[in-house]
């Protein structure tokens, strides 16, 4: 067990990735839908899907939370779930709730306090996802911060499973998981936000992350295929996502068919995952090549809960200038400095606050792994 890997190193450019999409979705919103070449359209929409990105980071979630419960276990023969709760809070609230705090001064305006009134509660306990995240014509934080709800549910609960439940039950508590999400999303097919913010339904996204962890860490033959994969097997799992992901609405136009197409995109995700964690290959699709999206995945965290008061900004100073999002071009300019001020935020957010938690959660660490 001394050689398990227990750092992705190829994972950071995935976090990095879903971020940048999250950001594309809100930083460019709708403002190419009215170019002339559909082509263009189409990988506009592609690269800014928001739902996208949070599904990459609930899979990735999903995986890498059930692989090291599995591996303390292994190394430990116990699991710490003091230790695994501090962790969690160490890394997830510090930022959360100063965000919280900004989005409060920000947006102090009566039409934001009676919204903020109204979802102080689901805020403070987690449970905004299952509240309207979006105020009409701002882009608030809250946009973003359902979805960490969602993740801190899902910490509450997981690790339980593999606490109290004898090993053989893992996996039917797993499948059963996964199979009441699916269940769930079927009976809530025509309701879109039903779908997309409830935990039941994204519950999928995590079960299937930690399913592929599970049986990476019980089944040799499982495992090995992932090692063994290479340029081409990486080439081959991109290549299914992104048909997935672009042909998605014709692919799964059925009366079931939002509800049960995660299942796949999700899957598809999920191998994409597992190839690049643990790829004994030199593949030249090994994401870790590509230096400046694996630089910058430590910092996603930050990129993620940031982004919308960046764009908040740019936004006001666009306003103040009158440089207004008339067209694509000047939508795209506004986007451009966004990204920018989000990428100088977020690193200033993780070297003078954030690091500070991170040395304090590495001190309940049980085994050791990189943030």
């Amino acid at each position: 067990m001394k050689n398990d890997k227990i750092y992705f190193e190829n994972l950071d450019s995935i976090r990095f990735i879903a971020a940048t999409m999250v950001f594309l979705g809100h930083g460019l919103s709708d403002s190419y839908k009215y170019l002339p070449n559909n082509s263009l359209k189409n990988f506009l929409d592609l690269i800014s899907s928001g739902a996208t990105g949070v599904s990459i980071f609930f899979v990735l979630s999903g995986f890498l939370i059930t692989y090291l419960l599995i591996l303390e276990l292994e190394l430990n023969s116990k699991i710490n779930i003091k230790n695994f709760y501090i962790r969690r809070v160490l890394r997830i609230w510090p930022l959360y709730f100063a965000i919280g705090i900004i989005s409060f001064i920000i947006y102090n305006s009566p039409e934001a306090l009676i919204g903020i009134g109204d979802r102080i509660f689901y805020s403070l306990s987690f449970l905004s996802n299952f509240v309207k995240c979006f105020y009409s014509g701002i882009l608030m934080p809250e946009a973003v911060t359902w979805s960490v709800s969602i993740e801190e549910q899902f910490y509450l609960f997981w690790p339980l499973l593999f606490l109290f439940l004898p090993h053989k039950f893992w996996l039917p508590a797993i499948l059963f998981t996964i199979i009441c999400s699916i269940v769930f999303r079927v009976f809530n097919f025509n309701d879109a936000t039903i779908l997309y913010f409830h935990s039941l339904s994204v519950l999928l996204d995590l079960g299937i992350g930690g399913l592929f962890a599970y049986l990476i860490k019980t089944q040799n033959k499982f495992k090995s295929f992932f090692e063994n994969t290479a340029t081409k097997s990486h080439f081959v799992f991109f290549l299914i996502s992104v048909c997935l992901l672009y042909w998605n609405v014709k692919i799964f136009d059925f009366k079931y068919g939002h509800a049960i197409g995660r299942i796949f995109i999700s899957t598809s995700f999920a191998c994409i995952i597992c190839a690049q964690a643990i790829t004994k290959s030199n593949s030249i699709l090994n994401l870790k090549n590509f230096s400046f999206a694996n630089k910058w995945g430590k910092y996603t965290y930050g990129i993620y809960l940031i982004h919308p008061i960046a764009l908040t900004i740019i936004g006001l100073i666009a306003e103040a200038i009158n440089f207004q999002k008339v067209n694509t071009i000047n939508a795209f300019i506004i986007a451009a400095v966004g990204y920018i001020l989000t990428l100088f935020i977020s690193k200033l957010s993780y070297t003078f606050y954030e690091s500070r938690f991170l040395k304090l959660k590495y001190k309940f660490a049980t085994i050791k792994t990189h943030e």
